[in-house]
């Protein structure tokens, strides 16, 4: 069964990226650069119409939503153990940071950087200011509530790397991009970045997506 992941460089697609090589899967990786509306064009939207990634395509069959994409992965590649056995808490836990990131911290970032999602094209600053300040307010809230749950831990979830801890990778460098001094206000999520880059497939994913985790 070939496998095929459509991802932006740095964005939240590098958690799939990321447990696919943690994986061994065998995968091609297809850049679909969102700063350059590649998400957008005609090509990409016949593989995903709402136009995000990531975009897993499993034989002939397209898995999208990173909360699906990476649960998925972990099922398939159970020798990875990048889920807690279904049967504990832990597991539970590890689909709650998933849901959570993507409907809270992922959606706060959506309200910074695309307010037009929000209130439509074309509204004018007046209208976007406001949005845009809730976003961030609402970012650096989520970021402490992070390193607060990252504090005295090696991984988010257990005692070993899992899709949780991929999964907050690209948050990790969305912050420095947005201005927030990650090392001084988050030092537990700071010290669980600089882990993860102690992993050859999180450095094999930087240097494929040509990005680093700080600005």
């Amino acid at each position: 069964m070939s496998l095929t992941l459509f991802h932006s460089p740095g964005a939240c697609s590098m958690a799939p990226h990321v447990c696919l090589e943690e994986a061994g899967a065998e995968f091609e990786a297809v850049r679909v650069p969102i700063r350059e509306g590649a998400h957008l064009r005609p090509e990409y939207l016949a593989i995903n119409p709402r136009g995000r990634v990531p975009a897993l395509r499993i034989g002939e069959r397209v898995l999208t939503e990173n909360p699906a994409v990476l649960t998925w992965i972990a099922f398939n590649h159970p020798g990875a153990e990048l889920l807690p056995a279904t049967d504990s808490v832990e597991f539970g836990q590890a689909l709650e940071w998933m849901a959570w990131l993507s409907s809270s911290l992922h959606v706060a970032y959506a309200q910074l950087w695309r307010t037009a999602r929000f209130v439509g094209e074309g509204a004018p600053p007046a209208v976007l200011a406001p949005l845009q300040a809730q976003g961030r307010t609402l970012i650096e809230r989520h970021h402490a509530e992070i390193d607060a749950r990252l504090e005295n831990r090696a991984f988010a979830v257990g005692d070993r790397f899992g899709v949780v801890d991929a999964n907050l990778l690209p948050f990790y460098r969305w912050g420095g991009l947005i201005g927030l001094d990650m090392r001084a206000a988050c030092p537990a999520w700071t010290a669980h970045a600089e882990r993860m880059l102690d992993r050859p497939a999180v450095r094999r994913v930087l240097e494929r997506e040509e990005v680093s985790l700080w600005p």
